[in-house]
């Protein structure tokens, strides 16, 4: 499947990274120019009502596509890649447009939420299926919490610590270490604990072994280290760690994801446990299950293609023997 006028190959081809000082300088000066933007927002903006973020977010997105073009051709490339055959140029335009200004707001959501009680997220996000949660602790064994970066998958995992429940979260530690330390504290101060990657292993088997909740965004790049499963109608390299887990002990995977309603305020679902594939053949199984997730994942991005986080180059590892043109 690929985009009209597309050879399957250039279809899922980002073109070459450019190499020259000069570029490497312009991108990393963009970089720290952000990131210096986003800690002066996260120190005045944090008590700011809602609905002014929200019109802030939305501004805020609309010029960042315009800033950054080259962020924005990423996004109509995904875009094209998920839905070239299906979508006019027209509607994937404006689905671009409607995933940025989705994204301004979330970003607003991310710095006001320290600075929201836990009754304050509770109201702002309803919560639907909490008795699988409830289900799974009654068991003991905690569970794997499936999610992608879908909604405003912050306050998802926000929504689900203020109820009470034990969660632990698996993130990229950034390179700017203020950064790193505002992602931490926001997190942390809705009662998520959080693992970086490095100690993320040992984490997350600690989380599990406390009947806890682990939640685990699986809809990233996962390079060489991941399997390659179908995602949108290509094969996407996806972290294995979820169905690795889930066989090794027993947990249960509960798909977890949420949603921006029109009015702005937010829905979380959590589903029943999705069945675990077994077959004696460990690697067919991490295989089997991966792809199962990912397709739980695909399908609940298309019913909210908007609000998905379509910066990622999520098919650029390709399967060995599959080169793009």
């Amino acid at each position: 499947m690929s985009a009209a006028g597309e050879e399957p190959g250039e279809a899922l081809s980002y073109g070459r990274e450019h190499g020259s000082p000069w570029y490497r300088w312009w991108r990393a000066t963009q970089t720290r120019a952000g990131n210096t933007v986003l800690l002066w927002m996260a120190r005045h903006f944090r008590r700011l009502p809602a609905q002014k973020g929200h019109r802030i977010g939305a501004t805020l997105g609309d010029s960042l596509r315009r800033i950054s073009p080259r962020h924005y051709h990423l996004v109509l490339k995904n875009l094209r890649i998920a839905f070239g055959s299906e979508k006019t140029e027209r509607e994937i335009i404006e689905l671009a447009n409607a995933c940025y200004r989705h994204l301004g707001k979330s970003l607003m959501e991310f710095i006001r939420l320290p600075g929201m009680t836990a009754e304050e997220i509770c109201e702002s996000v309803e919560l639907r299926g909490a008795e699988h949660l409830d289900q799974a602790l009654a068991q003991g064994k905690g569970a794997i919490l499936l999610t992608g970066h879908l909604g405003n998958w912050e306050l998802v995992g926000g929504r689900i610590a203020a109820g009470g429940y034990p969660l632990t979260v698996i993130a990229r530690a950034q390179r700017d270490n203020a950064l790193t330390g505002l992602l931490l504290a926001t997190r942390e101060s809705t009662g998520m604990k959080v693992y970086h990657r490095g100690s993320a292993v040992k984490g997350a088997l600690a989380a599990i072994r406390r009947n806890e909740f682990l939640g685990v965004l699986l809809d990233q790049n996962a390079g060489s280290e991941g399997v390659f499963v179908d995602f949108f109608g290509h094969l996407a390299s996806t972290a294995a760690g979820a169905a690795v887990f889930a066989l090794r002990t027993e947990t249960p995977v509960l798909p977890s994801f949420g949603w921006r309603n029109p009015d702005d305020t937010h829905t979380a679902a959590i589903d029943p446990p999705v069945p675990l594939i077994r077959t004696g053949d460990h690697r067919h199984d991490v295989e089997a299950n991966t792809a199962r997730y990912t397709k739980i994942i695909e399908e609940k991005i298309r019913t909210h293609p908007e609000q998905w986080f379509w910066l990622h180059k999520r098919w650029k590892s390709r399967p060995p023997g599959e080169r793009p043109t």
